[in-house]
């Protein structure tokens, strides 16, 4: 198996952090403080937190990959989004928990799914031919139904990446973003909305699938598998 460090995941918390949380800090200062710490350019709480968890998440992922993906992951990823999430990170919703989106074409408020539900997302989506689409259906389906009190994009990111990081050679699976140009993210978040509202996947799967993988350039030197 590949040697992986959280910097590896660079792409996945920059694109994910900007996109869904609107992080301020740039990519390259994302990729520094993955790599060592470095806050030079990250200037408020609310980015550190968010990377903070991030981070943590990402790391989370790369250690479990012997691990199964189930429903009992799905939470376990949650739970490391301690600081910039839910008060009780790694809980799944009740019905009572009134979780949902706004979006350009109305609320999105789905009913809580519990875990058997979740599993059931999960299975589906192992039924999908190959990694790649197997990793699309996680993130589509889980950010749609969310099963958690906060952080179920983030979640559903990470997740599908959980899956394709255990490829040889691993891939990453990033949301489209431009620093310079905010028409990549503004259709990623249209598309996904549609999902949401209108139950059209086959657009965001296809933005994904085209702008999405990229394979991991792995930090650092004379990294192996094995």
């Amino acid at each position: 198996m590949t040697d992986l460090v959280v910097a590896d995941l660079a792409a996945v918390v920059y694109s994910s952090g900007k996109v869904f949380d609107g992080l301020s800090a740039g990519r390259l200062d994302t990729e520094n403080f993955l790599r060592s710490g470095d806050l030079t350019g990250v200037t408020s709480r609310s980015d550190l937190a968010l990377l903070e968890d991030l981070r943590d998440a990402s790391q989370f992922i790369i250690d479990t990959r012997d691990r199964s993906i189930d429903a009992a992951y799905v939470r376990d990823v949650n739970a490391q989004l301690t600081r910039s999430a839910a008060l009780h990170p790694g809980r799944f919703r009740r019905d009572d928990d009134r979780i949902g989106v706004s979006t350009p074409f109305g609320r999105h408020e789905p009913a809580a799914p519990d875990v058997v539900g979740v599993q059931r997302i999960v299975d589906r989506a192992m039924e999908e031919p190959d990694t790649s689409e197997q990793a699309l259906d996680l993130f589509v389906h889980l950010a749609k139904a969310q099963p958690l009190m906060d952080g179920n994009k983030r979640t559903a990111i990470l997740v599908a990446n959980a899956l394709v990081i255990r490829e040889q050679p691993p891939r990453t699976l990033t949301v489209p973003v431009d620093e310079q140009d905010p028409t990549a993210a503004r259709r990623f978040t249209e598309l996904l909305a549609r999902a949401y509202v209108f139950d059209e996947h086959d657009g965001i799967k296809h933005l994904l699938r085209e702008q999405g993988f990229a394979p991991v350039a792995p930090h650092g030197s004379d990294r192996s598998s094995s």
